[in-house]
């Protein structure tokens, strides 16, 4: 009899079923068996592989974080030490804006971009406003407050423009800076570019130096990229320039003026740092791409920005003059690369300054080794040319003395000296000026004085730096008169040999002179009054009285007249004397000034000690530069 088919469910098994050996339940045909199948142990390994896989990408991950900070820690102190041994041939504006970037959190560094308009008049600064009102109005919203206070603005006075949004809750969505501020500061909030750490600085810049001027990309970028912004420092009006580095900028000029100074700036490498705008409504090129700069509508953006503000249903229209007016390419601009990153990325922009300076930094070192390699011979005399040199010297000064005291004593004893006699004074007064000012001119070393200039010439043709030195004796041939007849503008006057001895004849012509000029008059009046005072005195007294002769009265009068021409001769020898002595003493101390300031300068150049060190340092430095490079290379 056949057994009976169990009815139970299919979902349980049979003891039987639970009975048969694992061999046959895993049982496959043929075609199955051909082909790979995961068993137990091969799973485990699959899941313990994966973990490890995951294990070590999580351990690299936190290798290479760790690298990218070491690697920034590293950058920043050799930024650090170029300020300290390189501050010569680094811009420390830059330097201190590119450690600031570094300081801060990788991937919210803040960027600084400058808007800067042409001062062409009063577009211009029109045109700069409106741009960047364009560049970050929101057309969803209506007019904002912050728009209105930059149309109010004086662009002559610079402006901070902060995106965020913390905004301060009792101004709404703007924040002028407080009266006490130095700069007039807003606070913007955009949908766009909030939360990335931009602030823009709104200014009026000078049309830059021409292409063709020696060094001209050197001062046009520090003219673009480190704006000068005048700080009040009191209300007296007076103003102190302070350096405001910034990481991009754009120039923003109007019309064909503005157009031609944008084409005559030096070409620089990359756009993304420097770019220009001009504001061209009729010029609609089909290909903007070989213009040096980014022609704009300005008016057209404005109209368009109006109508979508007005009514929503004109956002066709105004997404037609958005795009006709060419301003998306400018707000493309702006926010290439500035975009915060949570992968802890530095920015673009932060990489790009410390690049540039770098690049500077090396170009400057590499220009002063070069001019210390390509002149030695020009830096340092040769040892048979100092000693020349020196043998000039002594001789020159030997002489020097000779003629001062040679020539002083023939122009004493001359009969023009002699000439001014205390008792021919009373018709020679007036010459006493002519007659001192021809003896210091023909007599106080007027040889000495054309050695000195032939030997500091010797020295320059030898490499040794002598001078300039202020020669304020030819300042007086060179006053210009000022607007007002009161002040008197007097134009500096250098010399590349010593003056001391010029200087000295100048001191003695206009101190000593006019002095001894008005002693010799005060002394014919003091002579003359004082006669007067006692003949007069004689003649009272021989009229007043009887008794008294005219003997008597006479010898009134001749005591009197005795008694001031003594005191005139002495008064006036002592004067000529003490004039004599001063003379020729300030002619040794003019002597031993130009002595001094030529050995000084030999000393200077016999010794090497400052060029060694000087090129020990350039080599430093250079080799910090080289490292930087290396490193921000690396930098993530």
């Amino acid at each position: 009899m056949p057994p009976r088919i169990n009815l139970r469910p299919i979902g349980r098994r049979s003891p039987l079923y639970l009975g048969t050996s694992s061999s046959e339940r895993n049982s496959v045909c043929f075609f199955c068996s051909l082909t790979t199948r995961p068993n137990a142990e091969s799973d485990r390994r699959a899941r313990r592989k994966s973990r490890n896989l995951r294990r070590h990408a999580s351990t690299t991950s936190t290798i290479n974080d760790r690298a990218a900070i070491d690697a920034r820690k590293e950058l920043e102190d050799i930024l650090l030490e170029l300020q300290k041994h390189a501050a010569n041939y680094v811009n420390l504006s830059r330097l201190q804006l590119a450690l600031n970037g570094l300081w801060q959190q990788p991937g919210n560094e803040a960027i600084r971009v400058a808007v800067l308009g042409l001062t062409n008049g009063s577009e211009s600064s029109q045109t700069a406003k409106q741009v960047l009102k364009l560049l970050l109005a929101d057309p969803l919203k209506g007019e904002e407050e912050w728009e209105k206070e930059v149309d109010k603005h004086d662009i002559t006075q610079p402006m901070i423009i902060r995106v965020g949004a913390d905004t301060p809750q009792e101004l709404g969505s703007m924040s002028v800076a407080t009266k006490g501020s130095l700069l007039h500061e807003v606070h913007v909030s955009s949908a766009t570019l909030n939360g990335h750490n931009l602030e823009l600085l709104l200014m009026e810049t000078n049309p830059f130096v021409s292409t063709q001027e020696v060094g001209a990309l050197e001062g046009f970028e520090d003219s673009v990229l480190v704006p000068t912004v005048d700080i009040p420092t009191s209300d007296t009006g007076r103003y102190t320039p302070i350096t405001t580095p910034v990481h991009k900028s754009l120039i923003v000029a109007d019309g064909i003026l503005g157009a031609a100074s944008i084409v005559s700036m030096p070409t620089l490498e990359s756009k993304n740092v420097i770019t220009a705008a001009v504001n061209l409504p009729e010029y609609k090129p089909a290909d903007t791409s070989l213009l040096p700069f980014t022609p704009i509508d300005v008016g057209t953006a404005s109209l368009g920005l109006g109508l979508v503000r007005k009514d929503l249903k004109n956002a066709i229209e105004f997404e037609h003059l958005w795009f006709q007016s060419n301003i998306p390419k400018l707000v493309e601009w702006l926010k290439a690369d500035i975009m915060a990153s949570t992968e802890g990325t530095t920015k673009p922009p932060v990489k790009e300054l410390i690049a540039s300076l770098l690049r500077n930094t090396s170009a400057a070192l590499e220009s002063e080794q070069a001019r210390q390699l390509s002149s030695p011979l020009k830096a340092t005399a040769s040892t048979t040319s100092l000693q020349t040199l020196q043998s000039s010297l002594d001789d020159w000064a030997e002489s020097a003395h000779t003629e001062l005291q040679e020539q002083l004593d023939l122009a004493f004893s001359s009969r023009r000296w002699r000439k001014l006699g205390w008792w021919k004074l009373f018709w020679r007064v007036d010459d006493v000026g002519m007659l001192t000012n021809d003896i210091l001119s023909q007599r106080f070393l007027p040889g000495s004085e054309r050695s000195a200039i032939f030997l500091a010439g010797r020295m320059k043709e030898a490499g040794i730096t002598l001078g300039p030195f202020p020669n304020p004796s030819a300042i007086g041939e060179n006053e210009v008169e000022s607007k007002d007849p009161d002040v008197k503008v007097s134009a500096t006057a250098t010399a590349p040999w010593p003056v001391t001895i010029p200087n000295t004849r100048h001191y003695l012509q206009t101190e000593t002179i006019p002095a001894l000029q008005a002693l010799a008059q005060k002394l014919i009046v003091q002579t003359f009054s004082t006669s007067g005072l006692t003949t007069a005195l004689g003649v009272l007294v021989y009229f007043s009285t009887l008794t008294t002769t005219l003997y008597e009265a006479s010898a009134v009068a001749a005591l009197g007249i005795a008694w001031s021409m003594r005191r005139m001769q002495k008064q006036w020898e002592t004067a000529r004397k003490f004039w004599e002595g001063e003379v020729r003493e300030e002619g040794r101390k003019a002597v031993r000034g130009v002595e001094t300031v030529v050995g000084d300068a030999l000393k200077q150049t016999r010794s090497p000690k400052d060029t060694v060190e000087g090129r020990e340092e350039l080599s430093k430095a250079k080799s910090l530069v080289e490292r930087a490079q290396e490193i921000l290379g690396k930098l993530k």
